[in-house]
């Protein structure tokens, strides 16, 4: 066992991977997209009793984001695609100056997605899809010039809480069309080894159990 973890002491254990949770809640937008907690807005608040849950995966060494949204209250049905890829569910940045303030879309994660990643049930939807693609190069028009924070800072934008979910349905009142939103934060990140790809992550047990009998 001595041998095995002096092997292992020699090999690099610096680059780690960390897969981070992300969380958040949805309710009603104002009716120019913010939000009703952090921002005024004289036209009110879009009429609604929908709400939501949004947990995501970040995958910080793939750029990669693992979705499940679940909403209550609105159909699949109720969905309208809308911006530059004509799709219904964004993740946008938040305005400067504010957490709560609408803003550009950074990731498009229903772009191209496949029916069978949006399910019904008796209150609403859920839409789940693994391996979205953070980088700008694959979020095709969302590209344009102050539409997205760039490869170097979206994972900080992500882990800002200041990014939002916006679900947009075909309801006139709401601005552009956005029925619910809800910002995300970080609630966990689960280390994995990045460093040792052919021995794998058993020997990280084996290394833990080796200095503890010192």
């Amino acid at each position: 066992m001595k041998v095995l973890a002096l092997c292992a002491v020699m090999l690099p254990l610096t680059t780690q991977a960390a897969v981070i949770k992300l969380a958040g809640m949805l309710s009603a937008a104002n009716q120019n997209g913010s939000d009703p907690a952090l921002v005024t807005d004289p036209n009110g608040v879009v009429a609604t009793f929908a709400k939501g849950g949004i947990t995501l995966q970040l995958d910080d060494v793939a750029k990669t984001l693992d979705i499940q949204l679940k909403v209550a209250g609105i159909k699949l049905t109720d969905l309208k695609d809308f911006g530059p890829n004509a799709s219904p569910i964004h993740l946008h940045n938040a305005a400067p100056g504010s957490p709560g303030n609408f803003g550009p879309i950074a990731i498009d994660p229903t772009y191209n997605a496949s029916p069978s990643d949006f399910s019904s049930n008796p209150v609403g939807f859920t839409f789940k899809r693994n391996g979205v693609s953070i980088l700008a190069a694959d979020q095709k028009n969302v590209t344009a010039p102050d539409m997205h924070p760039g490869d170097d800072k979206i994972i900080d934008a992500l882990l800002s809480g200041n990014m939002f979910v916006a679900v947009h349905t075909n309801k006139p009142e709401g601005f552009p069309f956005v029925e619910i939103r809800g910002n995300f934060k970080p609630v966990s990140a689960v280390p994995l080894p990045a460093a040792l790809p052919l021995l794998g992550s058993g020997l990280i047990g084996l290394l833990a159990v080796a200095r503890r009998r010192g």
